[in-house]
């Protein structure tokens, strides 16, 4: 870390440093806190057996409302960026928990290694492409760092991300924003909540719009808003109350998104220029509605059911070749899937005593096409076009049963025991059309097609595993100390791999791994502590390999074993009156073990997006009744691109800044915010590819410094 960063690092801690007697003193609720209140305060709603913060051996960061929701936040996945050993990598392409890219660790897969879940409903890859992850009223996001299968299931191995908005209240509140920004950004948003039936039915109901023109230019089509985006969020929530404890909640979602491109060509990537005869662009739109269902039993008892429907489509298109020249014309791709899903929880809570019987079931169904000109090559740096369809179809239906046993068996000690049954089916299907395009004789010819017909044609399989998942955990609390100790099991499902080439299905079995984790929590009066230690032995490892050089030649196979290990320590404190600081940091060291693919040996090498170091502080000050900074400082080490370790991505440091002004007799406030102060120039991906005979280097860089000023109101 340089010399300036470290500075920057140590600056708010300075700050922290003055006499309390010289700032101006308030009463407010942190001030009169207790250890223990502060930290049996922190609120966890991810966790389905309804443990408390402090009962949780798992590494859990809480980040609330006016951190998530804040003016100077990117409306995505960047609000996670550099939280202790998390990142968000490729331009928000992907991110990695502990080192473990949720797309894969090597290549990309469709069964993820994490999963995101969004006011209890699971999002799919094209529901958050469509922009689910929506940060308007935002009551509260949840990191979960470690395997969640027991609970969650399949695509949980590496953690889960949580985000929660605000439910219907019986009050009566409109509230608004109005923002302009660097790049010509513009949002508006707008919420509205209420009551009918005297309190018994509450609606919520709040849209967002937010768009910019981007920072890159296509230089060859002459159009200066090649990374647009243009985002649309609309969410209905009705709850009505059947009596004083049990309710049903009816919530549907509608997302639109709108992108261009996030790589750069220039010579000088920080030019922001691309040279590309066809126009990146990329329209998503995703539906989703879920009913959840509430009852209490009895004193004991409690019972929720929760359906869920999601659907989604994306359009693509894209230059084929990357080039100004009209080589290999237009890539076009249409993306399809369906989510369906529904589990029961029947808890169990007395003062001893939490428990979670869980039946979960869902059927997925996801259809990639696409059409494009792949460049044969014939000899002499000549090529020759080849019509391409490729065309694949999934199918997941997944039953589970699982339970969670939380005992308190003494007045300072409990244990957690859990196990998950899963049993998944798979259905996988592909389709390969390639045809010459042009006649190049009949010797040359015959040749092309014989290739061609080789690796045409339709696959299908299908294929089903199960799994048994334990869990058992240990806590002990001393006074504001509490101590825990984890053993966990955490997996992604086996499934089916098209080889085209070879004209053939392989079947690849569940990946598994043995988790090991040690946690701390300490609460006292001037904040709470959290961390964790673990160590990960990762078995049956699913790795995408090229089996020789043909494009075609590839699959899915078990072919490796890793290890990781690492730490994550995250303080919540306030150092002074009206001073609010959270600071975090996160060390992983990941490495292949045995990973050998054709004449590639990966042994010993780091996962790709896996940097080993983390930090991010996050720090607010109200200098008066009007007078709000806040200040968020991001770092993150240097990592790989690549499961080769040939490509570099450096190590990066953030700092992002907001002034507020609350204009408290008209219930609204103004703040004026700065992303990137330093204006930071990092080329975060690099990779180079021969299209044509034709070199085309593509790479990402971070976004650079922007301004804005947002208006909010309330009533």
């Amino acid at each position: 870390m340089n010399r300036l960063a470290l500075i920057l690092l140590l600056l708010p801690i300075s700050v922290f440093a003055q006499d309390a007697e010289t700032v101006p003193t308030v009463e407010t609720p942190v001030a009169t806190e207790t250890a223990e209140s502060r930290i049996e305060g922190i609120q966890v709603q991810g966790n389905k057996e309804n443990k408390s913060y402090q009962e949780s051996t798992e590494s859990i960061s809480v980040l609330k409302s006016n951190e998530v929701d804040a003016p100077v936040q990117k409306d995505s996945l960047q609000v996670i960026n550099a939280a202790p050993n998390v990142t968000v990598n490729k331009n928000d392409d992907s991110f990695s928990i502990r080192g473990i890219n949720n797309t894969g660790v090597t290549g990309f897969q469709k069964d993820n290694l994490s999963s995101v879940i969004i006011d209890g409903v699971f999002q799919t890859d094209l529901a958050i492409k469509a922009g689910s992850f929506e940060l308007w009223d935002t009551e509260q996001l949840e990191l979960y760092r470690g395997p969640q299968s027991t609970t969650q299931g399949v695509n949980s191995l590496a953690g889960s991300i949580l985000l929660f908005h605000n439910k219907p209240s019986d009050q009566n509140e409109v509230a608004g924003r109005l923002g302009f920004g660097s790049y010509n950004r513009f949002n508006l948003a707008a919420l509205g909540n209420t009551a009918w039936l005297e309190g018994a039915l509450k609606g919520r109901i709040s849209y967002s719009h937010d768009q910019d023109d981007g920072f890159i230019k296509n230089v060859t089509t002459n159009n200066s808003k090649w990374g647009k985006k243009s985002k649309d969020a609309l969410t209905v929530d009705l709850v009505y109350d059947l009596n004083a404890t049990d309710f049903l909640r009816w919530n549907t979602k509608l997302f639109q998104n709108e992108t261009g491109g996030n790589y750069v060509q220039s010579t000088n990537p920080f030019d922001y220029e691309v040279s590309e005869d066809v126009d990146s662009d990329s329209k998503t739109n995703n539906q989703q509605t879920s009913l959840t269902y509430s009852k209490q039993i009895n004193e004991f008892w409690r019972n929720e059911t929760i359906a869920a429907y999601s659907m989604a489509k994306n359009d693509e298109t894209s230059d084929a070749d990357g080039t100004s020249n009209p080589t290999a014309g237009v890539r076009t791709e249409e993306h399809n899937d369906r989510f369906f899903s529904i589990e029961n929880l029947l808890k169990y809570q007395s003062a001893d005593v939490k428990n979670v019987l869980g039946f979960h079931a869902h059927d997925y169904y996801l259809k990639d096409y696409a059409h494009f000109n792949i460049l044969y090559p014939l000899g002499g740096n000549v090529y020759t076009p080849i019509d391409s369809v490729q065309e694949t179809e999934k199918y997941r239906t997944v039953f589970a049963l699982f339970d969670s046993y939380l005992w308190k068996f003494s007045e300072n000690q409990s244990i957690n025991l859990g196990l998950r049954y899963e049993f998944v089916k798979n259905k996988y299907g592909a389709l390969v059309d390639a045809k010459r395009t042009q006649n190049l004789g009949g010797g040359v010819n015959a040749v092309i097609d014989n290739y061609l017909n080789s690796v045409s044609g339709r696959y299908e399989d299908t294929d089903d595993n199960s799994i048994l998942l334990p869990k058992v955990a240990y806590t002990i609390t001393q006074g504001q100390h509490t101590y825990g100790l984890t053993y966990s099991e955490g997996y992604r499902t086996g499934g089916l791999s098209i080889n085209r080439k070879r004209a053939q299905v392989d079947k690849y079995d569940p990946e598994k791994t043995n988790n090991y984790e040690l946690s701390y929590k300490l609460a006292e009066s001037f904040g709470t502590l959290s961390s964790n230690v673990f160590y990960t032995d990762w078995q049956d490892q699913q790795v995408l390999v090229q089996l020789s050089s043909d494009i075609f030649d590839t699959q899915v196979v078990n072919a490796a074993s890793s290890e990781l290990y690492g730490a994550e320590v995250e303080l919540t404190m306030t150092p002074a009156v009206r001073h609010q600081v959270t600071v975090g940091a996160g060390y992983v060291k990941t490495r292949f073990k045995d990973f050998v693919s054709g004449t590639k040996d990966y042994s010993n090498n780091e996962f790709p997006f896996a940097p080993n170091w983390t930090g991010k502080i996050n720090y607010g000050y109200q200098v008066s009744a009007e007078w709000t900074v806040t200040s968020t400082l991001r770092y993150l080490g240097t990592s790989y691109g690549n499961a080769e370790n040939t490509i570099d991505s450096p190590e990066q440091f953030y700092w992002d800044g907001s002034l507020q002004y609350a204009l408290s007799q008209w219930n609204m406030g103004v703040d004026l915010y700065v992303r990137n102060i330093l204006n930071s120039q990092y080329v975060i991906y690099d990779r180079t590819s021969s299209i044509g005979g034709q070199t085309v280097n593509y790479k990402q860089v971070n976004s650079p410094q922007e301004l804005g000023l947002n208006l909010s109101w309330y009533l």
